[in-house]
């Protein structure tokens, strides 16, 4: 989950891609790389309420990691080997860490990253199977996706031609009867018509109270038919393009 502006729906929509997963039974495990850690909060009772849920540097070497972590050391990294997690690796190994050790125990590791461009960003870049883009469609939407661009593009080099990172772009907090949003999105679909996500995410009330209650949108307490539905179509897409691109 990557955009380089802050505000723009990456921790909700990177906490829904998990609360989705879990429910179905698989084993998830969430890094927050923004040094707010607002993913890590925000997930960390609701997943409870699933099964355990523990940071995959708390448990001993002996332990089989939770089937649901949370992962919120922004500086370093943990590589998880056959012996067990050992706690120092640097920057320099995190893919391979996210690759090699995170695969042995989890089914889906979902990355959400900090509004800002630095070598963890880069790092998760590389990483990713797919990576999802939240986009506002407002005035800022053309140099968010400029800079997006750049940043996909050094990744690219590093992972190598005929190795592209696949990614998707979610028009999120959408306004239905703004023309100016519906212009952009055309333009935007027009101009990356592989690249955009066939599901839009309009701006709901229901969002910003599901996330100052720390929970999925569709265990709010009121009818949700405008809100859950759609964004278990972005949840679900995202996912399958992600399953995809490792198969």
């Amino acid at each position: 989950m990557t955009n380089e502006r802050g505000g723009i729906g990456k921790t909700t929509l990177t906490c829904h891609i998990a609360w989705h997963l879990a429910e179905q039974g698989k084993r998830v495990v969430v890094l927050d790389l923004d040094k707010q850690c607002h993913s890590a909060g925000m997930l960390k009772a609701e997943f409870e309420q699933i099964g355990p849920v523990q940071s995959i540097l708390d448990f001993a070497p002996v332990e089989e990691p939770p089937a649901l972590a949370c992962f919120k050391n922004t500086r370093q990294v943990v590589e998880l080997t056959t012996d067990g997690p050992q706690q120092g690796q640097h920057i320099a190994a995190y893919v391979r860490a996210i690759r090699a050790g995170l695969a042995k125990h989890y089914d889906y590791c979902v990355i959400d990253t900090a509004p800002a461009w630095d070598g963890r960003n880069l790092m998760a870049l590389i990483a990713s199977d797919y990576v999802a883009v939240p986009l506002d469609p407002d005035k800022t939407a053309r140099q968010s996706l400029n800079e997006i661009s750049q940043s996909i593009s050094l990744a690219n080099k590093v992972r190598g031609e005929g190795n592209e990172t696949r990614f998707g772009i979610v028009f999120n907090r959408v306004q239905t009867t703004s023309e100016v949003s519906k212009m952009l999105m055309e333009r935007i679909g027009q101009a990356l018509p592989a690249n955009v996500v066939p599901h839009t995410i309009p701006h709901r009330e229901h969002m910003r109270e599901a996330a100052l209650l720390e929970i999925p949108v569709w265990r709010l307490a009121k009818d949700t038919r405008r809100s859950a539905p759609v964004l278990r179509e972005v949840v679900s897409y995202i996912v399958d393009q992600a399953e995809r691109e490792a198969a």
